[in-house]
Order: structure tokens, then sequence, then C-alpha cells
């Protein structure tokens, strides 16, 4: 289930440029978001936007939630530092929007997306990933 309509997205062959997405996330970010499902969040609207999977890995806390686009692991909600160290493996699992939406709230993922479309739209400019 996508709560957002990324038929344009998908329908452009690009790679995705991580940097920017990884800048438009983080100044998409409020205090007003709880930091507790910060990866539940990313992970749809990475998912909701660029398509690919969402996978999971336990976690002391419970599941981690992170993406795979085009066969390449995608974590926007861990540092790239930790992303490979031994205590940060990931067991590539794969999860369901579903399953996600029990760590958050409607509510906040609404106001995330609306924030980050007007971010990632500044830095790279959405008529470049429209349909003629």
């Amino acid at each position: 289930m996508h709560y957002y309509d990324n038929t344009h997205f998908k329908k452009q062959k690009k790679m995705i440029n991580l940097k920017v997405v990884d800048n438009a996330l983080k100044r998409s970010w409020t205090n007003e978001l709880p930091t507790e499902n910060k990866d539940s969040l990313t992970s749809v609207l990475v998912h909701d936007i660029f398509g690919g999977e969402i996978l999971k890995t336990h976690r002391k806390n419970g599941w981690h939630f992170y993406n795979r686009i085009d066969g390449r692991r995608i974590d926007f909600t861990t540092p790239y530092k930790s992303n490979y160290s031994k205590k940060n493996r990931f067991e590539d699992i794969p999860a369901t929007s579903d399953e996600t939406y029990n760590d958050m709230d409607q509510e906040d993922y609404s106001s995330f997306l609306i924030r980050f479309v007007r971010v990632f739209e500044e830095a790279v400019g959405l008529e470049r990933y429209q349909t003629v």
C-alpha cells in the first residue's frame, strides 16, 4: 500500500542521488517527529517514492527498517560509518510497509512526506521526474 503516487519517479530510470536524498531527508525532519520511529517513517517514504524493497533487521530495541533499491542496501537512518560495523550487521529480512505502519502515526508520515517532497523539489526540481 502506497500513501504517495510515485509513478513519475519509478518511470525515471536514473540512479537515485543518495547524497541529495539524504540531505533532503535530514532537512525534512523536525523536532515534533518521534526519533524512535525515524527508521519506519524513512523506509516507508523511500519505498513509496523511489520503490524498491523495505527490509528489516533485529536490534536490541526491536526491528530496524531500511531499504534496498536496485539491489543496493540503503539505510538513511544509520550513520554511514556504522552501516558496516560488526555490531550493526544487516539481516536483510523482507518486510512490508504494513509492518512499519505499526510504528508510526499517519499524521507524522504525511507531514514528513510533504516536507520531503518540497525540499527534494528545491534540490532537483520535480519536472525532471514528471512523465510527458
